[in-house]
């Protein structure tokens, strides 16, 4: 009985240290930027207390002559400069990225492939485990629940499908707690980074795993909370992540050769990770910048592609539902405030500029001195 009010004293303690305003500013829970420094994020120790109220920038039309096909097949390509773009600056952040470990980067503006570059044997056929960006993926196949009607909303109970959380201790849980990173499960770095890898049944260790905090409290980047989603989509469609996927999104956008990996029980890791190469990565992008349409076909409807690249909650203004975010421009201060970002292991990353027609991605190795600010904000730089 003692243990429990030490314990909410304690998380009074620290929540009041963390989130306390301080000259307009507010200062961000540690675990927040410890979940993004795991995939090499920089996010600031504060930001302003009026970061909710700041306006993003209103994406731009492209024109209807600049408007490139459909790249099912494959994309067009164009040059730098037919697409308002200059190509020494672009050349001068692939050199960034080259001396920091990608082996892959494309950019793609108004619908055109105006650069791509590889290193390392790398090709345009290529592929390579996304990690994380799945996480994205997963968001996105929600939003096509939703409009098939298979779930009710983000407020309904991850008990509906998934009975082991209809306990006392995870009744509270809803499917916005999950996609939005609040629901509150355990957290502990052997158990979401060593052993959830290496379970034979990667969603049954999941649904297990207690929940530590009140859903809605706390954020915590957690494996093992996206993880439960795939139980749960497969409880309710009556398909694998992976097949649903496939079939809602992947053949109609044309990322015929992407995979998703499995665990040994044929779960479909819905935290981590679809293979594919540059150019199929970039073709989920552009899904997402053009609003979740794809050839006159509402894949992901617009509503949900709004609603999860913005801000989910306010104990991290930098994510949404399973995507990164530069809200008001606080975490990529060289690059357009409505920029948004799917981010795996070893910065792999499909970046999305609404406002500049943009879509960039980068593949490789890990760098300790990668900076998503200056890569990104010289590949926008190069935009006019």
């Amino acid at each position: 009985m003692v243990g429990r009010p030490l314990r909410w004293l304690s998380t009074f303690i620290l929540l009041a240290s963390c989130l306390v305003a301080q000259q307009g500013e507010i200062r961000l829970d540690p675990r927040v930027r410890l979940g993004a420094r795991a995939l090499g994020i920089r996010l600031p120790e504060t930001v302003p207390a009026d970061w909710a109220s700041r306006p993003k920038p209103a994406p731009r039309p492209p024109s209807p002559r600049a408007m490139a096909p459909w790249p099912t097949i494959d994309w067009t390509e164009s040059t730098p400069a037919a697409q308002h773009m200059t190509a020494w600056k672009l050349a001068k952040a692939a050199d960034y990225g080259r001396r920091h470990g990608a082996k892959a980067m494309a950019v793609f503006r108004n619908g055109y492939l105006v650069g791509e570059w590889y290193a390392g044997g790398w090709n345009r056929d290529t592929r390579q485990k996304g990690y994380s960006m799945a996480k994205s993926v997963t968001s996105a196949l929600y939003g096509v629940m939703l409009k098939e009607g298979w779930i009710s909303g983000l407020d309904q109970k991850v008990s509906t499908a998934v009975p082991a959380w209809g306990d006392r201790n995870h009744a509270d849980a809803d499917l916005g707690h999950l996609l939005s990173m609040t629901s509150g499960i355990h957290w502990d770095f052997v158990s979401d980074y060593l052993l959830l890898p290496v379970s034979p049944n990667q969603n049954r260790f999941s649904i297990d795993q207690r929940l530590d905090d009140p859903p809605g409290t706390v954020w915590t980047y957690s494996n093992m909370g996206v993880q439960v989603l795939s139980a749960f989509l497969t409880r309710t469609v009556g398909m694998q992540p992976a097949e649903y996927g496939n079939k809602r999104i992947g053949r109609v956008i044309g990322m015929w050769n992407a995979d998703w990996l499995t665990d040994l029980r044929g779960n479909t890791l819905t935290y981590q990770s679809v293979i594919a190469s540059a150019r199929e990565f970039a073709k989920f992008g552009y899904l997402f910048l053009r609003n979740g349409e794809w050839d006159g076909r509402q894949v992901v409807p617009a509503q949900w592609v709004a609603a999860s690249t913005s801000p989910s909650q306010t104990l991290n203004p930098f994510y949404g539902y399973l995507w990164w975010l530069n809200t008001a421009g606080l975490d990529m201060p060289d690059v357009p405030a409505d920029a948004f970002y799917a981010a795996g292991l070893g910065e792999k990353r499909i970046y999305v500029v609404p406002s500049l027609d943009l879509v960039v991605v980068r593949l490789g190795d890990p760098s300790l001195g990668w900076d998503d600010n200056f890569f990104l904000g010289q590949v926008c730089d190069a935009c006019w």
